[in-house]
């Protein structure tokens, strides 16, 4: 589960407030599964859906999905866009919510059995695929808001 580990902390370090309180992004696995053949080889592949819940959270949701979709480009570019990635909203008041977001990752492990040594080679994949445009690894996010008139009689 280190893509799960790579994606939270690709969150942590990109949307606003979370890098100064981590624990305010929980994550959490339901129902995950594993891939496997029988036999001698011990290969897999875990199916994750993956929770990422975010508590308290004041800002757009937009500064929540550019990173997470940038981050799904990357590692998991295969994810069908109309099922792949489901939300769900507590609004706790005007400026605050809950934001739970489930996403299915994949993960790969790689097990190479050597009699000779007695030993099982295990490596986890997570290949990376360069298919964004712009190579620049940090983005200032810029939202547009129509202004709404507050007057109130």
């Amino acid at each position: 589960m280190r893509k799960l580990q790579h994606l939270r902390q690709h969150l942590l370090d990109r949307v606003a407030g979370l890098a100064a309180n981590p624990d305010r992004l929980l994550t959490f696995v339901q129902d995950g599964a594993i891939e496997f053949h029988r036999g001698q080889h011990l290969s897999h592949e875990y199916q994750v859906p993956a929770q990422l819940v975010l508590t308290d959270y004041s800002g757009d949701l937009d500064e929540v999905m550019i990173p997470l979709l940038q981050w799904l480009s990357r590692y998991e570019p295969g994810l069908s866009p109309k099922d792949g990635l489901r939300f769900e909203a507590e609004i706790l008041a005007n400026n605050r919510w809950d934001l739970m977001l489930t996403v299915p990752l994949t993960e790969r492990v790689v097990a190479v059995v050597n009699c000779d040594e007695g030993r099982i080679d295990v490596e986890h994949r997570l290949p990376e695929y360069d298919i964004e445009p712009c190579p620049a690894e940090h983005w200032r996010l810029y939202i547009r808001r129509p202004e709404v008139d507050q007057s109130y009689e």
